[in-house]
């Protein structure tokens, strides 16, 4: 373990001792739950050396060269009145390069992020993991091959890899093809699921029962099609043993033939790899999560960086893991994180707090890549349906976030005068539905500036 792992370990370590201190119940009615032994699993990559020592911390946020333009103060104060935000709590700050933060309205209210949570998971995530890093799915032998039978069982690996799927190049029907080119026509045991990558909680604490599956798939670390293949309560209780059932289907298409039923259980030690897909590589996942708002692979990641922090593939692990990934980009973090996503109710953070986030991520070395992977105006992503025809089209790159009582909305955007501009808006409140066009229109007064 390189001393970087190691810090980031105890930091991790302490993290999850104050969240088991604090208990696991949640304001929403989430269940608690044990914390659970960390599962035996397979190394996400083979590193031939060490990490090197992580960057140099962030500079600390710059002093404002100049007063805000009065003119911009007054657009912006325009724009917070429209009626939009009336009937929420409104957690707003916005930063413009010369004038510092230009607006500042309940900055400091922590709320429900949404999907910003995502920004959150990405950046600990880029923090974490090698630009080369993937995840991979795997098949395994536990027993000899004599001519064209298998006396043993096929075990299905899962690699928390959330963009597998059943058919394609990157797929179980892909690795049904490849256990036949090893020239295996029948399997005399059984076909086993093993998700023993992650724990086996099927949600994040915070979450509520109808979230599943209309809004994310029960997680494994054996996910096919995001797990929402099917709804029933046997697939929702154990997804791994229904995705191993298509395999099975698979190697049949393929003229595989398997004795036994199919089991769940783990790999054993020295079983034989016949045949393995790899997952892009992690930041490329990132960019995707970001642009899609894609809730399997934000979870799905959030645990593996328990596991590459050197802790449990589990939830609380894995965004204790991100927090400490976090903690050299010079902003106090002082929000919750329940969950990679943003599911949950119990996540919180201030709109400060995401803007701060937000501008270290650009001094880091793969702050251009975050930024990049961010839905652009009009153009990509969650956001290609807003903004057209405004000073914010093809210009705002922006996490969106969307639940049922808030919205928000964190990003970048360049104004008008050429100056670089970080901003963060999170409302929360029975008025929720009707404030995107409010959300919307203090970014494009802020992008309209052209000071």
């Amino acid at each position: 373990m390189s001393p970087r792992t190691r810090a980031l370990a105890g930091a991790v370590a302490t993290a999850l001792a104050v969240t088991v201190g604090v208990g696991g119940w949640t304001s929403t009615g989430g269940r608690e739950q044990a914390a659970p032994s960390p599962p035996t699993r397979p190394p996400a990559t083979t590193r031939p050396a060490p990490r090197p020592a992580p960057p140099a911390p962030c500079p600390e946020e710059p002093p404002p060269a100049s007063p805000a333009p009065p003119a911009l103060v007054a657009a912006l104060q325009g724009a917070l009145g429209h009626p939009g935000f009336e009937g929420v709590t409104v957690s707003a700050s916005l930063w413009v390069d010369g004038y510092g933060e230009v607006l500042a309205a309940g900055a400091d209210v922590p709320l429900p992020p949404a999907s910003v949570q995502k920004v959150f998971t990405a950046m600990g995530v880029l923090s974490l993991f090698e630009p080369d890093d993937a995840l991979t799915t795997t098949v395994r032998t536990t027993g000899p091959v004599a001519g064209d039978v298998l006396h043993g069982d096929l075990v299905l690996v899962g690699g928390g890899d959330p963009t597998l799927t059943a058919r394609g190049p990157h797929s179980l029907d892909a690795l049904a093809a490849q256990v036949r080119q090893r020239g295996v026509t029948r399997v005399e045991g059984s076909v086993v699921a093993d998700e023993s990558r992650y724990d086996a909680a099927r949600a994040a604490p915070g979450w509520q029962d109808w979230q599943q599956p209309a809004y994310v798939g029960p997680m494994s670390a054996l996910m096919v099609d995001d797990n929402r293949r099917r709804a029933d309560p046997a697939y929702l209780a154990a997804p791994a043993t229904g995705n191993a059932e298509v395999f099975r289907a698979a190697l049949a298409a393929h003229g595989i033939t398997v004795s036994g039923p199919v089991t769940a259980g783990t790999a054993p030690p020295g079983a034989s790899e016949v045949a393995s897909v790899r997952s892009r590589p992690v930041p490329a996942l990132v960019g995707d999560m970001l642009q899609r708002s894609d809730n399997e692979t934000a979870e799905l990641l959030a645990r593996e960086a328990g596991l590459e922090a050197g802790e449990a593939g589990t939830t609380p692990a894995g965004t204790a893991a991100l927090t400490a990934a976090l903690g050299p980009l010079c902003v106090p973090l002082t929000g919750v994180a329940d969950d990679g996503s943003g599911l949950s109710r119990a996540d919180r953070r201030t709109a400060r707090e995401w803007r701060r986030l937000l501008h270290a991520a650009t001094s880091q070395p793969w702050g251009a890549a975050f930024r990049d992977g961010l839905p652009l105006a009009g153009r990509s992503g969650t956001l290609a349906g807003r903004f057209h025809g405004t000073a914010a089209d093809g210009n705002v790159r922006a996490k969106t976030g969307t639940i049922i009582g808030g919205r928000a909305l964190a990003g970048y955007l360049t104004t008008a005068g050429g100056r670089q501009a970080v901003f963060a808006v999170v409302v929360n409140g029975d008025g929720w539905r009707a404030s995107l066009p409010a959300i919307d229109g203090l970014v494009v007064a802020l992008a309209a500036d052209r000071s």
